[in-house]
């Protein structure tokens, strides 16, 4: 198991469970889900595989795009 995944999620007596500390608190992760942390650093439970980082650095570099257009067009006036 990845040092991410150790650091944050945990064990309970008598849970055949392994618990996760996502945003949402702790829940259980069954057997077939996937666990991600995203760039923020939060930890998530998906039923099918994630997307990946991808669409959030295109998210990430549109919004930059979109910022210093913005800060462009007002030094311009």
């Amino acid at each position: 198991m990845p040092k991410w995944v150790q650091e944050e999620t945990s064990k309970r007596a008598g849970s055949p469970d392994l618990w996760v500390h996502t945003q949402r608190g702790e829940e259980p992760a069954q057997v077939g889900q996937w666990i991600s942390v995203n760039l923020r650093g939060h930890v998530d439970i998906h039923h099918e595989r994630p997307e990946g980082w991808v669409k959030e650095i295109l998210t990430g570099v549109a919004f930059t795009v979109l910022v210093l257009t913005v800060l462009v067009v007002m030094l311009a006036m």
